[in-house]
């Protein structure tokens, strides 16, 4: 009988992402749901802010926040997505001008199954996994998740992950 290599081909491999690229796919994805809502959706990026993980992962990370940024805002509101890029770190920032997030849920907020506003996130089709996921995600593949929200004026997510330099991405930058 053959050794049982299940564990092994579970293991997950991380690849050399561009950031940059994934936030472009993410927008073509969610720009005809923010324009259906009436939401400016915006970004600013650069190209090599790359980072060591799963594309995949990074994809629903990103896609997530941006679809909860669209999902539970106000109308007429906007979601920011930046891209910002330090000697030691790479940080996605998503900020939205929506309903914001009580204090006392803040700490919650990443458990499963938990929901700022029920009735709200049954509307929206939130089965209150999303930001768990993203959390478990983040942390997999090496980063951190912070959020700051202030009732009735929005919130913002920041996802750092250690930057990864590509070999002669400075020599090119002349």
């Amino acid at each position: 009988m053959a050794p049982d290599n299940r564990a092994e081909s579970a293991e997950v491999q991380h690849e050399i992402v561009d950031l940059s690229v994934t936030l472009s796919s993410v927008f073509r994805m969610l720009v005809p749901l923010a324009d259906d809502r009436q939401i400016d959706l915006t970004g600013s990026w650069k190209r090599g802010c790359t980072v060591l993980s799963m594309e995949d992962d990074v994809y629903q990370i990103i896609f997530n926040l941006v679809e909860n940024g669209i999902k539970y805002n106000q109308p007429q509101g906007s979601v920011h997505v930046s891209l910002e890029k330090t000697a030691e770190d790479v940080t996605i920032s998503v900020e939205d001008t929506g309903f914001g997030i009580p204090e006392e849920a803040l700490g919650h907020i990443f458990e499963r199954f938990y929901r700022v506003d029920k009735a709200r996130s049954r509307q929206a089709g939130g089965s209150g996994l999303g930001l768990s996921i993203v959390r478990e995600l983040v942390q997999r593949n090496y980063g951190s998740i912070e959020v700051r929200s202030e009732v009735g004026k929005g919130t913002r997510f920041m996802v750092v992950f250690p930057y990864f330099e590509v070999e002669g991405e400075n020599e090119n930058a002349e």
